[in-house]
């Protein structure tokens, strides 16, 4: 059994013919508890966590068959609310929800400021798989605007990823790769598709986005599409696409 890493995955050959894909995540001081620094409902703390960890999982081509959340809080009534938000995470997908959610919860002591934690496990059939891969060429695009805290809230899915158009990316031939961003903003991730991929990157000369500040939890992604194909795709997208350079 070979594991290996690939950004802030774990790939773990289990034979010839499938790999697991594991990826993680969490959530501290964001629900709403006393000591709760960004006051939302815990529905929404679930639901933004799950979808950080789901979207490196299905950007990677896998499937998932697994999801655990480590929850510290209580069952009754937040940590109920928690695993609310993961299901609505999840309802863009189709299989069923019971057979593959898994957790636990704290229930020693009285929690005063919430905390979780989520863990998902793809599948890959690896004879039905080709591995995302970016190439000198092809245009880097981000799709989304960064945001972080009650940014994200306050944006009511306007100009943000979601699932739902993650899926979306994904049936589009001529987009070749996809990498969530997260805290480390999108240039982070710019600088690790080239490096992955064993090419570089010209940023454009004008760019209306900031490529350093925190994308929260995964409010956009980074792309590598055909340049062909860029015109059509700005402008018939749900939300904001920004072309910020091209991989040489």
């Amino acid at each position: 059994m070979k594991i290996t890493k690939h950004r802030d995955l774990t790939l773990v050959d289990i034979n010839k013919d499938q790999m697991l894909v594991i990826s993680c995540d969490s959530s501290g001081a964001i629900g709403n508890k006393e000591k709760d620094i960004v006051k939302v409902s815990p529905e929404v703390t679930g639901y933004y966590a799950t979808q950080v960890s789901l979207m490196e999982i299905l950007s990677f081509g896998a499937e998932p068959i697994t999801i655990v959340n480590t929850l510290s809080v209580e069952m009754d009534d937040t940590g109920k609310k928690i695993i609310n938000g993961i299901k609505k995470a999840l309802e863009p997908l189709d299989f069923d929800m019971s057979s593959v959610i898994t957790g636990s919860t704290e229930e020693n002591f009285p929690v005063i400021q919430t905390g979780m934690g989520i863990t998902i496990i793809g599948i890959v059939d690896k004879k039905n798989w080709e591995r995302p891969y970016t190439q000198a060429g092809l245009l880097s695009v981000v799709v989304g605007i960064p945001k972080i805290g009650n940014e994200v809230i306050a944006d009511n899915n306007s100009t943000i990823m979601n699932i739902s158009r993650l899926l979306e990316l994904k049936e589009k031939k001529y987009i070749k790769e996809i990498l969530p961003v997260g805290s480390k903003g999108i240039l982070y991730e710019l600088e690790e598709m080239a490096k992955t991929n064993n090419i570089d990157f010209q940023l454009e000369k004008n760019i209306n986005i900031d490529l350093k500040k925190s994308a929260g939890p995964s409010t956009c992604v980074l792309v590598s599409i055909e340049e062909d194909k860029y015109e059509e795709f700005k402008n018939n997208f749900s939300i904001p696409v920004n072309k910020i350079g091209r991989f040489v």
